[in-house]
């Protein structure tokens, strides 16, 4: 691994644990207001800014020579569930997206509109992780501003996931579709949707978790609306149609803006909820001869690997009490270069199955850890 100079991030990370310590000290952390909320994360933003083009030189040294993980698909890396542990397990360097930054459109939304306490709540939680990160594991884990660093035009970005969407779109129902409107005349219902979908894409249509592909698409969307609240406004008076748009867009953007952030700065992206890593297989197998996925397939092959990982070592981490020694161990261990040339010694293509085979590998690679 590459030694790269990284001196800057290293004294960011030192300095933006100072502005969040500076925050938690003069507010109370349970009796946080929106407004106060708001007016922090201009801070951050801010805080950012000023520091952006060294970032983004650093940045660009690190990965150049080393594989760097971007945890995706999630806001925060939850510490008190030992998710440091699985993040920290492979690849070279963690990087985590600012999680203020993440969340900073709910807060963004004029008074009255929604209820907010339950995005104070989510504040809360994210703003204990972020502090857990910064005091205890703050040279395993740098927490960056990856969007201001990745995109440059917001609307233009926006523009190219739009784009990708009906793509997509059009790819799944055989028609070419370029707007909303046009697939609200051709269907009405949840029901003429799931009737024009091949089974395994209807399987991998799932909002909450993995495990409801049987379900009705009708199910499955309402089940998710009830654990949503904040949907409840957003499709008011919406035909089904529209409904089951604004649900998609939401899951088909979010794996390709990771894509799209990763492949801008050459990250490989660390996706461990279940959900997201339906809509990564999705698209996938959906372009599957698209030149820009065969662009990205390096990229993907790892996330892949590093999503089994995660699933073979489910538990594994509950009776670690020294993070400080298993770095120690992992760093020995040489993991993922190990794994990816076991699957080349016995030529194992993670697009045409092969993920029990990977499983094994990584079953054996760390046999120690789960005996220990």
């Amino acid at each position: 691994m590459s030694q790269p100079t990284i001196q800057h991030i290293i004294q960011f990370q030192s300095e933006y644990h100072e502005l969040i310590s500076q925050f938690t000290s003069s507010h109370n952390i349970n009796e946080l207001t929106p407004r106060q909320i708001a007016l922090f994360m201009d801070e951050v933003k801010y805080f950012w800014m000023k520091r952006l083009d060294i970032i983004g030189v650093e940045l660009e040294s690190l990965t150049e020579r080393n594989t760097c993980y971007l945890l995706s698909g999630e806001i925060y890396l939850n510490v008190s569930k030992n998710e440091h542990f699985y993040f920290k397990s492979l690849g070279d360097f963690h990087l985590l997206h600012d999680p203020f930054l993440k969340i900073e459109h709910f807060f963004r939304i004029p008074e009255g509109l929604i209820d907010k306490g339950e995005y104070v709540n989510y504040f809360r939680r994210v703003l204990i992780d972020s502090i857990k990160v910064l005091e205890n594991y703050q040279l395993n884990f740098f927490i960056l501003p990856i969007q201001l660093l990745a995109i440059e035009i917001n609307q233009k970005h926006h523009e190219v996931i739009d784009k990708f969407f009906f793509n997509f779109l059009s790819s799944m129902f055989g028609k070419k579709y370029e707007e909303q409107d046009s697939f609200c005349v051709d269907f009405n219902t949840f029901e003429e949707i799931e009737n024009q979908l091949e089974p395994y894409v209807c399987d991998r249509i799932v909002f909450d978790s993995v495990g409801k592909e049987t379900i009705s698409l009708r199910r499955k969307i309402e089940m998710h609306i009830t654990s949503q609240p904040s949907y409840t406004q957003l499709i008011a008076g919406l035909p089904e149609a529209k409904v089951f748009l604004v649900i998609l867009y939401s899951y088909v953007a979010q794996i390709s803006d990771t894509l799209l952030v990763c492949s801008v700065l050459r990250l490989y992206p660390y996706i461990r909820n279940e959900v997201t890593f339906s809509y990564l297989l999705l698209i996938m197998f959906t372009f599957i001869e698209d030149e820009m996925l065969k662009m990205l397939r390096d990229m993907i092959e790892k996330a892949i690997v590093f999503y089994i990982f995660r699933k073979e070592m489910d538990g594994a981490f509950e009776h670690f009490e020294s993070f400080e020694y298993y770095c120690e161990k992992i760093g020995e261990k040489k993991a993922l270069p190990k794994i990816l040339s076991n699957m080349r010694a016995s030529d194992i293509d993670i697009f045409q199955g092969g993920i029990q085979k990977i499983a094994k590998i990584i079953q054996e690679l760390f046999a120690d850890v789960a005996a220990a």
